[in-house]
């Protein structure tokens, strides 16, 4: 955690947010992985909506292809009311990418691969967080983490329900 950036964009507008995010990422390309492993850049002032804040990641993404860091670096995208197509609006499985404000964390591709290797069967990963998220329900995922209530992540989920078994 020492070494992790969190950048908090007070930007109203696409231009200067996305120009941010570019100065970011070319800051954490350009530093050495010891220097500056991870950064998050958060927008608490733009993307309150989910659809919206979903283009603008396409076109971080885009960018990042273009200033060359494909293979280097990539994107994991949070957002207060995040919905994984296909999945029931209610299911507890979109916590596992929600946050209380809109942010990209970008991540070195070579940690990520360096993981993988300590973790049996890294293709689950996916179907493993979205159980555990299930069987904590909204009620375990606040008795973890108190400081959520009241804030974006929980605002259109007024069930309260207890985890499923």
């Amino acid at each position: 955690m020492d070494t992790l950036r969190i950048e908090v964009s007070p930007a109203f507008d696409d231009y200067t947010a996305t120009a941010e995010f570019m100065t970011l990422l070319q800051e954490v390309a350009d530093s050495s992985p010891s220097d500056l492993p991870t950064a998050l850049f958060v927008v608490p002032n733009l993307y309150q909506d989910f659809d919206e804040y979903w283009n603008w990641t396409l076109i971080c993404d885009d960018l990042l292809v273009q200033m060359g860091y494909e293979g280097l670096l990539q994107l994991a995208t949070f957002h207060p009311q995040y919905v994984f197509e296909g999945e029931d609006a209610d299911d507890m499985s979109h916590f596992t990418n929600r946050s209380p404000f809109p942010m990209l964390h970008i991540i070195r591709e070579q940690d990520i691969e360096d993981a993988l290797t300590q973790i049996r069967f890294p293709e689950r990963i996916p179907e493993r967080n979205r159980h555990h998220m299930r069987r904590l329900g909204h009620n375990g995922l606040l008795n973890i983490m108190p400081s959520l209530a009241g804030t974006a992540v929980f605002a259109d989920n007024d069930d309260q329900s207890t985890p499923d078994n």
